[in-house]
């Protein structure tokens, strides 16, 4: 018997008593309400993270038009590495995302709320890039003199080939100034570029170089970049 009751006795000793219970509830509550802030800082961190990609290593754009046709189409979302250009200048037959004026495109100014909205949303590619940043692929350098006869693109003397381009039957003649680079769309016919409504482009207007198609996905590749470079070098 004498077994019994210290046997109970230890059960109630070792039992929380309901104060006990109490304190540990309100002790959760106090820690809950001291994290209140984790979710909100969480959602900054991200924001300022893809802030800084976007601004410095990568960024999706939307193509809006057909002139890089069949290299890009309408619609397709892009991705542009930023890191090349900081060491070296764009070479002959890569493709460059850059800022132009287009004398066509709205001035509106946007507030900072929608600006901020603005670039997260083209940072995801689901917005279009702005009026003023075009995707073209780069012919001449600065020095270069450009000829086109019926269409076909000559750097220097040097015919290139061109497999990616769908030609026109256009003629003319460049010499690109230094610190420009002369673009072309792929679309020729469809493209306003260095030929006409761009002009020249600065090489600090560049924005970075187009690196793949990640939509849709089943033209999800790497955007060609052909060497011209070597052939127009090689030239005597």
């Amino acid at each position: 018997m004498s077994d019994q009751r210290s046997a109970t006795a230890d059960d109630a000793t070792s039992r929380p008593s309901p104060l006990d219970d109490r304190d540990e509830v309100v002790r959760r509550e106090e820690d809950d309400r001291g994290r209140w802030y984790e979710t909100p800082l969480m959602i900054l961190t991200a924001l300022t993270l893809a802030f800084l990609l976007r601004t410095f290593v990568v960024q999706v754009f939307s193509i809006p038009s057909p002139s890089m046709v069949p290299t890009m189409e309408v619609n397709d979302r892009i991705a542009v590495e930023k890191l090349s250009y900081i060491w070296r200048d764009p070479a002959r037959g890569e493709v460059v995302v850059f800022a132009g004026d287009d004398p066509v495109a709205d001035t509106q100014v946007l507030s900072t709320p929608d600006r901020v909205v603005t670039g997260i949303g083209q940072f995801l590619g689901v917005v279009p890039v702005d009026a003023k940043d075009f995707v073209k692929r780069v012919i001449g350098l600065p020095g270069d003199t450009v000829v086109l006869d019926d269409g076909v693109v000559s750097v220097n003397g040097v015919e290139l080939d061109e497999p990616y381009a769908v030609l026109d039957r256009d003629r003319g003649e460049w010499t690109v100034p230094e610190g420009q680079l002369f673009v072309l769309g792929d679309n020729r016919g469809n493209s306003g570029d260095s030929r006409s409504t761009l002009g020249y482009v600065a090489i600090d207007d560049v924005v970075g170089r187009a690196v793949v198609t990640l939509w849709p996905f089943e033209r999800a590749e790497s955007i060609p970049g052909v060497d011209h470079g070597a052939a127009v070098d090689a030239a005597p």
